[in-house]
């Protein structure tokens, strides 16, 4: 029997998501092959769920006593949306122990954090990307520059962030100033993205057999402005599944998704978002600790092709632990 640490938490607004994510493995986690914990790490304290009980985290090996018997874990399914889980600083604690875990590396992990970084690499690799500018912590600079760089409408964001807490899209020069104050709210750094008229359709990947495998295409339909914080998880928008796209679009997206998996280095599960302005699509965003509540996109692809939330769970545990 595997002992699987299923951790969650963080020190980010995604928090919640987090723990929403952590529910759905530990009840559909497959428990006559592995025995899991739900783990939380919180900026003051790590500490284990037993028996309803708080049980503080021993950090030098990543182990829990109870009633005097020491428990350590064979992998770590990460749950922690958003900081430190997402960005490649538990990777490298887990790497000093030794520890396994259902992710990508650290570089991995900290370049698909950063947004400008993960748009500049894939352009650079021939993947099309939106025209941006990242605005640093301690940069002026006028809504008049910022249209005069990528146009209106566009988004302004945080740099390193997800979940789309404090994303905005602005439609007038008047908003930009206060749309950078909200995003700099959550990050130092901002980034300014140019709007790109088109569907948006989001695709898991997985590995299966050995490589990674392209689940079903979602098309995202959402009642707010764009796919923000409510319409991702407060049932604000639509999600079809599988996308009513063109066959051409629908097998470029897995296409695309499956060689980015690869291409980028990642691990685990990922979910890669894209825009259709036209016959090629447009990468917006690489999710390395994709939502993974019942009502996530990730378990409604892998259920389109017949695979239960548990057999989801066991086949990115498999690929962890071989």
């Amino acid at each position: 029997m595997k002992k699987i640490a299923v951790v969650c938490g963080g020190y980010s607004g995604e928090s919640v998501v987090s723990m929403r994510s952590a529910k759905m493995v530990m009840e559909n986690i497959d428990r006559s092959k592995f025995e899991p914990t739900q783990i939380v790490i919180e900026e003051k304290r790590w500490y284990a769920l037993v028996n309803e009980a708080e049980v503080t985290v021993d950090r030098n090996d990543f182990s829990v006593e109870v009633d005097g018997m020491k428990t350590t874990f064979d992998a770590v399914f990460m749950m922690v949306h958003g900081t430190p889980g997402e960005n490649g600083l538990l990777q490298g604690y887990f790497d000093t122990i030794g520890m396994k875990y259902t992710t990508g590396d650290v570089l991995n992990m900290a370049l698909t954090f950063n947004k400008k970084a993960t748009t500049r690499t894939l352009g650079a690799m021939g993947y099309r990307v939106a025209r941006s500018i990242v605005v640093r912590k301690e940069e002026v600079i006028t809504a008049e520059e910022v249209v005069a760089k990528v146009g209106l409408p566009c988004f302004v964001k945080p740099n390193c962030g997800g979940s789309s807490i404090g994303t905005s899209r602005v439609n007038e020069m008047s908003g930009v100033t206060e749309a950078i104050s909200r995003a700099r709210n959550e990050d130092e750094d901002i980034i300014v993205e140019e709007f790109i008229s088109g569907r948006e359709v989001t695709c898991g990947v997985i590995v299966m057999n050995g490589k990674p495998t392209a689940l079903p295409v979602t098309e995202i339909v959402s009642e707010t402005e764009f796919f923000d914080f409510q319409a991702k998880y407060e049932g604000k928008s639509k999600e079809i599944t599988p996308a009513p796209i063109s066959e051409f679009h629908y097998a470029r997206v897995q296409e695309l998704a499956a060689r980015i998996y690869t291409d980028l280095n990642c691990g685990g599960m990922i979910r890669v978002d894209f825009l259709l302005p036209d016959e090629e699509p447009s990468v917006i965003e690489v999710n390395t600790v994709p939502g993974f509540s019942a009502a996530s996109i990730i378990p409604q692809q892998a259920a389109v092709i017949g695979m239960s939330k548990m057999e989801l769970i066991s086949v990115v545990l498999g690929t962890t632990l071989l």
